[in-house]
């Protein structure tokens, strides 16, 4: 279903994206996008919720890191104690059929627990499923793998494009 060469980033929730970025750095050599912070609008089993992100890519080259700070009543929660602050939080994944991706992931056990909100209830850009086992896997539009390549390389961060393409505020 999902083809490991297209793994290109894991994410980390750490409590401080700041102090993150600079040991990562000091371990990898590695720089970093700019940090966004956007508000997502996003669809939770438990409904529609807007999440306020902070986050930051690793450039260079695949594989990325993202960093992203916790955010409270999302699957980007304050990092789990077990795993210590800033654990692996998720592998993300292109997928060339994003739609049809994410309903054959649900189809096979592996529920959506969180995707960007369009209004539709759908998958839409970017999704999130757990694996019975507790990992997340995050599938992300590969129609955005240009724009967002672009943008871990140093260009602006693009701005999100509603279903028919036109851009739109979130």
């Amino acid at each position: 279903m999902l083809n490991i060469a297209d793994i290109y980033h894991t994410g980390f929730v750490v409590p401080d994206l700041d102090a993150a970025r600079r040991d990562l750095t000091a371990v990898f050599g590695v720089t970093w996008t700019d940090v966004e912070q956007h508000e997502i609008p996003v669809t939770t089993p438990e409904g529609p919720v807007t999440a306020n992100l902070r986050f930051a890519y690793s450039q260079g080259g695949s594989p990325r890191l993202e960093l992203l700070e916790p955010v409270p009543g999302t699957i980007w929660e304050a990092p789990s104690v077990s795993f210590g602050p800033g654990g692996a939080h998720h592998v993300g994944v292109w997928a060339e059929d994003f739609a049809a991706t994410s309903a054959k992931l649900e189809a096979d056990g592996f529920p959506r627990v969180l995707t960007s909100d369009d209004g539709s209830g759908q998958a839409f850009r970017f999704a999130y499923h757990r694996l019975p086992s507790g990992p997340l896997i995050e599938i992300v539009d590969a129609a955005r793998k240009a724009e967002l390549e672009a943008w871990f390389e140093g260009a602006d961060y693009p701005a999100p494009r509603s279903e028919n393409g036109a851009t739109d505020d979130r």
